[in-house]
């Protein structure tokens, strides 16, 4: 803008010591060097346009990728404009004379062709360098926020969806859809503190897996390994072997083939009689909080029935434990 400024100032103050029609002489320069700025300015886009790395990618959507398509018209046309442009190199002056002859027609000017070449030249520069400058330094950043984005609600989107394919028999099942997209955003929100870092991992004990495949799903999606285990004995022997970062338990198991209702706490006094200050949060159903008195009095952190809490909870212990 400043360079486009300074020159049609310096334009007319040259026709209007020139020439005697000096302010239309230099309207006329103006409108030149902006219609050659703004073919210039194409060029530029072509040239800049940044290219995705082969051996990076975000996370895509599940139906949709980038396109890539004017990537490959911005490489095409710039081989082709640099081709011709070196074919015709040996006959740039000729053709810069017939233009200035062909725009300098009608100008008062002492040498209208060059006056009107000058305002091509100017221009076609100025264009250029923006547009180039501001592709390689604003498309870029602008393309890469996109892809961000995008990369940002598909993952949502899978918590989400991944939270909904929990079983009713796991929690209360029913949260609603506000509720877990609620939960999936603060995870993400919370999780991008530490997409440098390694999540430490989960160890998740359940005598019915299944249960809890949504959450880990959805757990895993944003970087957390989880471990799991049917009862409290895999549990002590797993609890040994990895630096877990926090336990999942739920109360009323079947153990050794017997029906344990209390199994969860009996893993926590274990686990605390270890000398172990891990997290530990109980997942389990309306009927197992009636004994959340006890289960906090022996050492756990949280009892719940939400899916959307275990989500949140896990995150958030694992995040602080990083700092």
């Amino acid at each position: 803008v400043l360079a486009v400024a300074v020159g049609s100032v310096a334009a007319l103050i040259v026709a209007i010591a020139d020439s005697a029609g000096g302010w239309s002489d230099g309207a006329r320069w103006i409108i030149y060097m902006l219609a050659a700025a703004a073919v210039a300015a194409i060029a530029g886009l072509i040239f800049g346009l940044p290219q995705a790395r082969a051996d990076f990618s975000p996370e895509a959507s599940e139906r949709y990728k980038p396109n890539s398509n004017l990537e490959q018209i911005s490489d095409w046309l710039t081989k082709l404009l640099v081709g011709a442009g070196l074919v015709e190199l040996k006959d740039i002056s000729s053709h810069l004379r017939s233009a200035g002859a062909y725009l300098g027609d009608g100008l008062e000017v002492s040498n209208p062709g060059a006056y009107a070449v000058s305002a091509v030249v100017y221009g076609a520069g100025a264009g250029f360098g923006f547009s180039y400058v501001w592709t390689r330094l604003r498309m870029r950043l602008l393309l890469e926020i996109s892809d961000k984005d995008a990369a940002e609600a598909s993952r949502r989107e899978k918590i989400v969806r991944s939270l909904q394919g929990a079983p009713r028999s796991a929690a209360n099942g029913s949260e609603s859809v506000e509720t877990l997209a609620a939960a999936a955003d603060e995870v993400i929100a919370v999780s991008k503190s530490a997409e440098r870092q390694r999540f430490a991992p989960v160890l998740w004990v359940d005598d019915v897996p299944a249960n809890n495949v949504a959450i880990v799903e959805a757990l895993q999606l944003v970087g957390i390994d989880v471990d799991t285990a049917i009862s409290t004995t895999q549990a002590l022997e797993l609890f040994g072997t990895r630096d877990y970062g926090l336990l999942i338990t739920d109360v009323g198991r079947v153990e050794n083939g017997t029906e344990d209702d209390i199994a969860g706490l009996h893993l926590i006094e274990a686990i605390r009689a270890m000398g172990s200050d891990v997290p530990i949060i109980v997942f389990t159903s309306r009927h197992g909080l009636s004994r959340e008195r006890d289960l906090l009095a022996a050492g756990a952190r949280m009892v719940t029935d939400r899916t959307s809490r275990v989500l949140t909870a896990t995150v958030r212990i694992l995040t602080t434990s990083m700092r």
